[in-house]
Order: C-alpha cells, then sequence, then structure tokens
C-alpha cells in the first residue's frame, strides 16, 4: 500500500490533513480516492519507486488551482496541479503557450490536474514590485511572452509569478496559463498593476490598497523596459500607458465576472466583486 504524508510548509500555510492512506486533501476537503489512484498509476508509469511515504506539500502559488509539491524517497519533486473550479486542460491558448516552452514542463496530464517539472523560486511579493531588476526581468519576459507566442497571460498576479535567485541575480517565469488569450499586450499590463493593490498572503486579500497601484514613474519605468525603449518619457512609452489606462475598467469588468459567475454563494468574492466595482 502506498503512504501519503504531508508535510507542513515553512511559510506555514495549510496543507491539508495528514493520513495514512492514500487520498489526496486540498483546503476545501477530500479529494476523492479515485484521484489518489490515478496519481499514483501516473507517477508509476513515469518510473517512480513509491516503496517510500508520498510527500505531499502545499505550495503557495497560484489562486485557481490548488498547488502540491511531491516527491518519494529520491524521486522529484514534481509540482501536481489540482484544477480548482474554473480552470481545467481545455483552453488551447494554454497548450500553445506551453508548448513554446514558457512555465513548468508538463510531465502528465489528468483528468482534474496535472504533472509538472518542480521549478525551484518562491512566488512574487508587493515588496518585490519596488526592485527595479525584478520588474525588469518580470517586463522582458513578458515581452517574450507575447513576441513568441501572439497570446495573452490574462491573470498576470504575484501567485503567477516565479522569482529566482543565482548568484544574486533575479531571473523571473510565468506560470499558470488557465486564462490565456488573444493578444492584448496593454491588458496585461493593466492586469498586473491592478494586482500591486492585492496582498494574497492575508485573509483579507480580496481588499484592494489604492494606496499601492503604481505612480506613474514606475508605470513609465516598466512600459519602457517592456518596449525595450531607454526613455520612459518618450511618446511611445506615453501612448503604451494610455492604452493600459484605458483597460483597467475592462480589467476589473473581467475579474467581477469571474468571481460573480463562480463564487457568488462565497462571502470573501462576493465583496471581492463589490470592492472592484468601486474601483
Amino acid at each position: 500500500m502506498v503512504v501519503t504524508c504531508f508535510v507542513e510548509e515553512a511559510s506555514n500555510t495549510k496543507t491539508g490533513r495528514a493520513t495514512g492512506a492514500s487520498y489526496l486533501y486540498n483546503s476545501e476537503g477530500e479529494i476523492a480516492k479515485d484521484r489518489s489512484n490515478d496519481l499514483i498509476s501516473a507517477l508509476t508509469e513515469i518510473g517512480w519507486n513509491l516503496l517510500s511515504p508520498l510527500q505531499i506539500e502545499a505550495c503557495p502559488l497560484g489562486l485557481s488551482n490548488s498547488n502540491y509539491k511531491i516527491s518519494c524517497g529520491d524521486d522529484g519533486p514534481l509540482l501536481l496541479k489540482v484544477f480548482g473550479p474554473t480552470v481545467g486542460n481545455t483552453n488551447p491558448d494554454e497548450k500553445h503557450i506551453q508548448d513554446c516552452g514558457f512555465g513548468a514542463k508538463v510531465v502528465h496530464r489528468l483528468g482534474w490536474g496535472r504533472l509538472e517539472m518542480w521549478l525551484s523560486g518562491r512566488a512574487m511579493r508587493r515588496d518585490d514590485c519596488d526592485n527595479s531588476q525584478i520588474l525588469a526581468e518580470l517586463a522582458n519576459e513578458l515581452r517574450r511572452l507575447h513576441t513568441v507566442t501572439g497570446r495573452n497571460h490574462n491573470d498576470l498576479n504575484f501567485t503567477n509569478i516565479l522569482v529566482s535567485y543565482s548568484l544574486d541575480v533575479a531571473t523571473t517565469h510565468l506560470l499558470d496559463f488557465e486564462y490565456a488569450g488573444p493578444l492584448d499586450a496593454p491588458f496585461d499590463v493593466a492586469n498586473f498593476f491592478c494586482e500591486w493593490m492585492y496582498d494574497h498572503e492575508s485573509s483579507r486579500w480580496f481588499e484592494p490598497d489604492s494606496t499601492l497601484f503604481p505612480p506613474e514613474e514606475q508605470a513609465r519605468s516598466f512600459i519602457a523596459q517592456y518596449l525595450e525603449i531607454t526613455d520612459s518619457a518618450s511618446s511611445e512609452v506615453s501612448s503604451f500607458l494610455k492604452e493600459v489606462q484605458v483597460r483597467i475598467p475592462h480589467v476589473h469588468t473581467y475579474w467581477i465576472d469571474w468571481a460573480m459567475n463562480n463564487f457568488s454563494d462565497r462571502n470573501e468574492y462576493v465583496q471581492y466583486a463589490e470592492l472592484r466595482q468601486l474601483l
């Protein structure tokens, strides 16, 4: 019998309940046993030796999905992504982006989730927005995504941006392309700027702080880096910034509709939608 063992994460994020049977849990409760069987079959298929307990550790990445770091003895780690109610494997734009080499390589697809290669790093934080190197790396990575794939990310929040360091040099990776769609670069930038107002690590994650929206100087600097322009006061940057500002109400509407169409029975999401309506 395969034993599943849950371990606590360093950030003290709740990981679910420990169990001696091969069940998987997330923050909402028990996931059906057949999913555990699917997972064990997938790990066996890719060559894992499952004689040791399977270690499952929750990860503070993504908002729509539940993400876990899994390992077993000398095998792993891999990322196990369990789809939330609003996402899945059906977006062709997501697969196109993955096929272009963005995000973590998919190791095995399941009907309710997937296994991905493990990427070292941490989720981006709000205070990283004051780090010009990280913002420049992100602007370059976003431009590369748009140029290579011709697609938008559409969900550029801090939990979908992985920050890693090598010899004190920061790099960024974009994650989770479930909401990807046709290219509209100013929309992606507008969405990212709006996310500066939210603290996804807080229990009051649904409350925006409008004072944290990027000031014009920072917005221009990010856009100039994205456009590969040295002068942030140039007319090209001004024109792009205007397009970003035009799309901000559309960003709010996008996420208001998302919350109310999928989570209208959950009070924090209703508050999230109401507060975005005020914005």
